[in-house]
């Protein structure tokens, strides 16, 4: 479809019109608890309607023309509202924002109006952003990050970067994070490939010295499973575990495993 179709469809046409617009595509990722074998969260992925959207552009284009903060709001609505009617309470939810949502001087009371409405604890929400708040040295954007982390929401950095110096373990401590994600490029080899166990072993280095949380991303076996756990990630997710899923489909998984034992992890 056409970007700018799938445009109309989320924001509606310009001006904006009265009639409703489609809602979000949301299906949901276990993220499984390394040590134990039980899913502790899911992350939300969040697509504009209709098939073949490239999200990476579209959020792009957000980016480009200042409606991020459109798009966010509803991520975080539609989302919150799917959760709490019915995915299983007892997991966390983690939500992929943008940086540049935290140039949005009201984004806090936003996400603490949001929480509120949809009877959503704080500390069951996760906000992941991208490796660009890294390297942020925007006072306002950190006083936000800082803001979001008293409020009890957590934050993760996506795609954490290869780049580890002592200046990187400064910009990871003064973003307030709880976690750092491994990309699954590092991941999905690294049996094989020790310039990406490298990788993977210096961001669990940083997360140690921190004492926050390390998820690998893009596990497809048991092995690469285990290697992981070894290395010190406290967190996976990939297809070996579970592919995304609507919230009811999570939730039946969750009731799966409390009766028939966790996941296999290699613990």
């Amino acid at each position: 479809m056409p970007l700018g179709r799938v445009w109309q469809s989320i924001f509606g046409p310009k001006p904006p019109a009265l009639e409703p617009v489609e809602p979000l595509e949301i299906t949901y990722q276990p993220i499984v608890n390394l040590a134990t074998g039980f899913i502790d969260k899911c992350e939300a992925l969040c697509r504009p309607p209709g098939a073949g959207v490239d999200l990476a552009a579209y959020v792009a284009e957000a980016e480009r023309t200042g409606s991020i903060q459109q798009f966010n709001e509803r991520v975080i609505d539609e989302t919150l509202a799917d959760w709490r009617n019915n995915g299983p309470q007892n997991v966390a939810l983690s939500i992929n924002m943008s940086v540049t949502n935290l140039s949005e001087a009201d984004l806090v009371q936003r996400i603490e109006k949001a929480l509120v409405k949809h009877r959503f604890e704080a500390k069951r929400l996760w906000f992941e952003f991208d490796g660009r708040a890294q390297s942020t040295d925007d006072a306002a954007m950190l006083a936000r990050l800082a803001e979001l982390n008293k409020l009890d929401v957590r934050l993760s950095i996506d795609s954490f970067g290869a780049e580890f110096t002592q200046a990187t373990l400064y910009e990871v401590e003064r973003l307030h994070v709880g976690e750092l994600k491994v990309d699954g490029r590092y991941v999905r080899d690294a049996d094989a490939d020790m310039r990406h166990r490298d990788v993977i072993t210096a961001t669990v280095k940083v997360a140690q010295h921190l004492h926050i949380g390390v998820s690998a991303k893009g596990i497809e076996n048991e092995s690469i499973s285990a290697l992981m756990l070894r290395l010190g990630c406290t967190h996976g997710q990939g297809y070996y575990f579970a592919r995304p899923m609507d919230a009811g489909a999570v939730g039946a998984l969750v009731d799966e495993l409390a009766r028939s034992g966790p996941l296999p992890t290699g613990r």
